[in-house]
């Protein structure tokens, strides 16, 4: 575990980075934004290992809020079941361990640890390695601050954003493997995060709104674009303009073939 330095983030610099993608997603709209950037890119997998839904852990193949710890371990096992994942990742300052430190009346201090049990845990059960717990100085986003200005709702598999520049940071939500109640909790955690005293906060107002992507699978009615948008649009009607939802259909090809 790492013993952080206190210093300074500027976070008018971070978020001004991504000003010129957001000022071209907002003006067109996400589908044709897509369709002007490479985005089979996106589709292309560097490695099958579970991470966090933090901006600051891409890659991999599968997104759940903490590694899953959220879900518990029998449920977690469950989930993960058919996503033919090689590891698990823990990480820094991870949310979604700290909510669960609150939710079990445990010490928030020590929130990192129970995230690194959990994923320990849920690798042994699912037969794969434990790969690392992700320092924030290995992470893609500073200490003490969330730089997405976006969440990814996956319902196609296998999306990595970061595989192209011209896609903003973002949360990434694993719809695919996800019951429509928890992914929906899962992007209520992000957005809650974003919009709070470690995300940007006030700057997202009704001018440069957070958006959530959701990307549906043609190959699935239950997982189309419009269904997606319906499953989200309470959470963008409960944040009063400061949070949109606008997506894209994924290209047939680059859809996963496993079910939920």
């Amino acid at each position: 575990m790492s013993n952080h330095k206190t210093h300074y983030v500027n976070i008018e610099e971070h978020w001004n980075k991504q000003a010129d993608i957001f000022r071209r997603l907002y003006n067109s709209g996400v589908e044709p934004y897509i369709k002007k950037i490479p985005i089979e890119q996106a589709f292309h997998i560097k490695d099958r290992n579970l991470r966090c839904i933090d901006e600051g852990t891409p890659d991999g193949i599968v997104h759940l809020a903490g590694s899953g710890i959220l879900l518990g371990l029998e449920k977690a096992q469950k989930t993960l079941s058919t996503a033919q994942i090689d590891g698990v990742y823990s990480h820094a300052e991870c949310g979604a361990a700290g909510i669960y430190a609150r939710d079990n009346n445990l010490d928030p201090t020590r929130a990192d640890e129970y995230g690194i049990r959990f994923a320990q845990q849920l690798a042994e059960r699912l037969g794969v390695t434990y790969k690392d717990h992700i320092e924030i100085e290995d992470m893609k986003r500073p200490h003490g601050l969330h730089i997405a200005r976006a969440a990814y709702y996956d319902a196609a598999g296998k999306f990595t954003p970061s595989q192209i520049r011209e896609l903003p940071h973002g949360f990434i939500i694993s719809r695919k493997y996800l019951e429509s109640n928890y992914a929906k909790k899962e992007a209520e955690i992000a957005v809650s995060i974003a919009l709070g005293k470690h995300g940007f906060g006030e700057k997202f107002t009704k001018e440069t709104p957070f958006v959530i992507i959701p990307i549906g699978a043609s190959n699935n009615p239950n997982a189309s674009l419009d269904k997606l948008k319906v499953e989200l649009e309470q959470i963008a009607l409960k944040n009063k303009g400061r949070v949109i939802i606008d997506g894209f259909t994924a290209p047939p090809s680059y859809i996963m073939h496993f079910s939920p």
